[in-house]
């Protein structure tokens, strides 16, 4: 991880050198701050960003170990971490249109994003290389831009989360009700870091998703904008993929509880998704309904799991003169049934939370509690309360 990480600093501090003789550095480099520090070359014909972001966290939870290694389940008692710590470095090369993203976790020492795009048209733009494929709202928002200060229960059981290929995607506006976005996708299916396919089937991912209000809502939660005119978009998402496994994270591909490690091919997955989400003056909606089903061509059974999830966020300045303006609320609500065939073994989760917003997302503190009650893992792990408090800063 340090070697990673020496390589990184080396191309941020030499890139310049490198690149530019002294003459050109003095007439045409100069430095602004954007997303992150930004050095512009040539006129702009190149510009590279550079940020680094870190979650400080703690955390307290009062129910047992939960007994699948999951880290979206933690254990009881309290916890203080270091919860991520990134870099994230983009920018575009020749043209603004050739861009190019990088993003290192300096925490577990892995490569999360590392993609190059051309975006020269916007009804048809392409991308290559690893990113959180498009698939799911919640996932695809950064964890430095979400309203809550973690992903629903839901995200680990229906996310693809970070794959490796190729992908075609654009807008195409037609006027204010007819704008539509699209996502076609061919990957690996074997997770971050996975560059081969296992067996000989890719994994294809398709979402089209409907901005009735003829713009495109923003990868972001909470309405820091402060929206006066209604934005809104609503989505339908498919995903299909043979692997052996049946769930991904960041740490890569993985198994769902209940579920063997795999062999090749052994797990055909197919979901959908419908997804809902607005803004309009302090007020942030976002749902997501998710349909799973995992077929184990090994042992010859069939699995349904179905999940819903909503949450709405609020800053009370708008109704209230002497509320704290940098102020919001949130609450959430997410459920979902493991195996439609079983009963009495749905997860839920209850969630009230406040974020204070020193600087809008760059700079934000997070208090949350939950209550999770997981019936599909009784006796071992039932119910409990758990409240944490983070702080959330990018450093430029």
């Amino acid at each position: 991880m340090m070697r990673n990480i020496a390589w990184i600093l080396a191309l941020i501090l030499f890139t310049p050198t490198l690149l530019f003789s002294q003459e050109e550095q003095e007439k045409d480099f100069y430095v602004t701050k954007g997303k992150g520090f930004e050095f512009h070359f040539f006129d702009d014909s190149y510009l590279l960003q550079v940020d680094f972001r870190g979650q400080f966290r703690a955390s307290f939870t009062d129910f047992e170990k939960f007994p699948d290694p999951n880290e979206d389940f933690p254990e009881s008692g309290t916890t203080l971490a270091i919860n991520r710590a990134r870099i994230k470095i983009g920018g575009h090369v020749f043209k603004p249109y050739y861009t190019f993203y990088f993003e290192q976790d300096l925490v577990g020492g892995n490569l999360l994003d590392f993609r190059v795009q051309l975006e020269k048209l916007p009804y048809l733009k392409l991308r290559v290389g690893q990113w959180k494929v498009r698939y799911t709202r919640e996932r695809v928002i950064s964890s430095g831009k979400q309203q809550g200060l973690d992903r629903s229960i839901l995200n680990r059981v229906f996310t693809v989360d970070r794959q490796q290929g190729v992908s075609l995607y654009g807008n195409i506006d037609a006027g204010s009700a007819a704008n539509f976005s699209y996502w076609a996708s061919a990957l690996t299916g074997t997770g971050r870091g996975g560059s081969t396919v296992d067996g000989n089937n890719l994994m294809y991912m398709l979402r089209l998703q409907w901005n009735p209000n003829g713009e495109v809502l923003g990868w972001s939660g909470s309405d820091l904008e402060n929206h006066d005119r209604f934005i809104s978009s609503i989505a339908l998402a498919g995903v299909t993929n043979q692997s052996r496994y049946t769930s991904f994270s960041t740490s890569g591909g993985g198994q769902l509880f209940g579920f063997e490690e795999g062999v090749t091919d052994q797990y055909k997955v197919d979901q959908l998704l419908f997804e809902t989400a607005f803004k309009w003056r302090g007020w942030s909606w976002h749902q997501e309904f998710h349909f799973k089903r995992i077929d184990d061509r090994v042992n010859l059974e069939e699995t349904t799991l179905i999940g819903n999830f909503f949450q709405l966020g609020y800053f009370p300045s708008h109704a209230l003169s002497n509320f704290p303006q940098k102020m919001e609320l949130f609450g959430r609500y997410a459920v979902y049934d493991p195996n439609d065939v079983l009963k009495d073994d749905l997860n839920s989760e209850y969630t009230l939370g406040l974020n204070w917003f020193f600087k809008g997302h760059k700079n934000k503190l997070t208090l949350e509690y939950s209550y999770l009650e997981f019936d599909q893992f009784v006796p071992e792990f039932e119910s409990g309360h758990r409240v944490r408090l983070q702080w959330d800063v990018s450093i430029f």
